[in-house]
């Protein structure tokens, strides 16, 4: 398949992977159209800005005569009318996963695989190689957001790729890589997973399908991927392994350092400056330079792509992670990772994907960091009733650390996993207010988004932050409430 030469038709166009997939083919010629609902989206700005035609809803009519493949979000069943008037017509037809192991067979590919901080070091980790290369680096990227302001898909060269590798399903059984890190592993996607114990098989036949030869790098702070980089040693003798973390062994251990910087063991005179403090969040980008490095010095003639090719001496680990570490602080974020939107009469707006116990805890201490002594109003909508159900205690335990809580209607995933007889957002409220923490909290719920807007403006004051947070499509929430609050004045 030449991918220049495709007219390719996505289905469920606007989801976050998919509209990377998207600007991706659009940047390699191809021709690119898509369809999904009405609803706006985070990425309708960056297709619309590509001139990629979208069309409202899943009819075989809107399938053109023209489309030479279709591929479509995990999330659709190939039983909608599109999707089968494309195995109809015998046009190629891929699920997203699917495609991104048919991408993943063409070059030298590698990818960030964990339950959390997936998209943070697939982002940071394009950033420092193209950064340090002078986006020479002859690499290309396809995660689940973008970096902040930057709206085109990442593409420097085909030489090798980097994904994100999802455990869903088993996904990322399907990918081909020469390397993958892996950053965490609990207990996630319980429509799928019946126990961690499943969840840790699915990784462990990750690590069994890397190539011979291949590169494993895990976050030793994480007992999940401790076990699992265990289970490699034992199990994959012909694996480069390397480890990152505080608590890891060998050059890539964090040392703390005064002022919030770091350093690590291999530079024990050097510190660094990162744009995070949250402890989750400072291994996802210490984990995104390892992986970097490796990434480059996998390639035959590494020195290519460096400006200074003079760092590839015999001290070449030590020269080349400081070159990596100090493109750190130039770091913009990811959309949509606390993110910030506005800062506009004593409020400031962010918007975060966790969705996850462990993400919203990572992400509320990230916010506590970065503004201290402010109050934190969280309007979470939570993704799926099955993981909702299923971390109830965990969830209502993270959500209760914000000063402030409105929950939403539980977002509707086209999973389909949810009952008509039981909210799950009924349960995550009960089991909030079941908290000994939750008398001294405002703590509401909001049946619809207009509710959830007066909530959010009669109990916002100046020095508060107002969080959208969750994998719902929440995030137009904040400029609504921004709005509200300017005609209230």
């Amino acid at each position: 398949m030449r991918l220049s030469e495709e007219r390719y038709y996505l289905v469920g166009i606007k989801g976050t992977g998919m509209a990377n997939l998207a600007l991706l083919l659009l940047r390699l010629g191809a021709s690119v159209r898509g369809c999904d609902i009405q609803e706006t989206f985070l990425t309708d700005l960056s297709l619309q800005r590509a001139d990629i035609g979208i069309d409202v809803g899943f009819s075989d009519s809107l399938l053109p005569s023209s489309t030479t493949c279709v591929i479509h979000s995990s999330a659709y069943a190939r039983s909608i009318p599109i999707l089968q008037a494309a195995q109809a017509k015998q046009i190629p037809l891929y699920s997203y996963p699917e495609f991104l192991a048919l991408l993943s067979s063409m070059q030298d590919s590698y990818a960030v695989a964990g339950t959390h901080g997936k998209t943070t070091t697939c982002s940071v980790a394009s950033h420092v190689l193209a950064g340090a290369s002078g986006q020479e680096f002859p690499c290309y990227a396809l995660y689940g957001s973008s970096m902040v302001n930057q709206e085109i898909s990442l593409y420097q060269g085909g030489e090798c790729a980097l994904f994100e590798a999802c455990e869903y399903q088993d996904h990322f059984l399907s990918y081909h890589l020469r390397g993958v890190l892996v950053t965490c592993i609990e207990y996630d996607h319980p429509d799928y997973f019946p126990d961690l114990a499943a969840v840790m098989a699915s990784f462990r036949r990750l690590v069994d399908k890397l190539g011979r030869g291949g590169i494993l790098i895990g976050c030793s702070d994480d007992a999940g991927t401790r076990e699992l980089l265990s289970y490699a040693h034992q199990a994959r003798s012909d694996l480069t392994i390397m480890e990152y973390g505080y608590t890891a062994s060998g050059p890539f251990q964090i040392l703390a350092r005064p002022e919030g910087k770091i350093s690590l063991s291999l530079l024990p005179d050097s510190s660094f400056s990162l744009t995070v403090g949250a402890r989750a969040l400072i291994l996802d980008h210490v984990g995104a330079v390892v992986l970097a490095m490796a990434m480059l010095l996998d390639r035959p003639k590494p020195k290519l792509y460096l400006q200074d090719k003079g760092l590839l001496t015999d001290e070449v680990l030590p020269s080349l992670a400081s070159l990596l570490m100090m493109q750190l602080p130039s770091y913009p974020g990811c959309r949509a990772r606390t993110e910030v939107l506005a800062d506009e009469k004593g409020v400031v707006y962010v918007d975060d994907y966790a969705h996850h116990p462990s993400e919203i805890l990572t992400s509320l201490e990230e916010l506590r960091l970065a503004y201290p002594g402010r109050k934190l109003l969280v309007i979470f909508c939570p993704h799926t009733a099955s993981r909702t159900k299923a971390l109830l205690s965990s969830f209502a335990q993270a959500l209760v650390q914000s000063d402030a809580l409105i929950i939403q209607s539980t977002y509707a995933s086209a999973r389909n996993d949810g009952s008509a007889r039981e909210d799950s957002s009924a349960l995550l409220l009960e089991a909030v207010h079941a908290q000994p923490q939750a008398k001294e909290r405002l703590v509401a719920y909001a049946k619809d988004d207009q509710g959830c807007v007066e909530l959010a403006c009669l109990w916002l004051q100046e020095r508060w932050l107002c969080i959208t947070m969750g994998a719902g499509n929440n995030r137009p929430i904040g400029p609504r409430i921004a709005a509200f609050r300017r005609s209230l004045s």
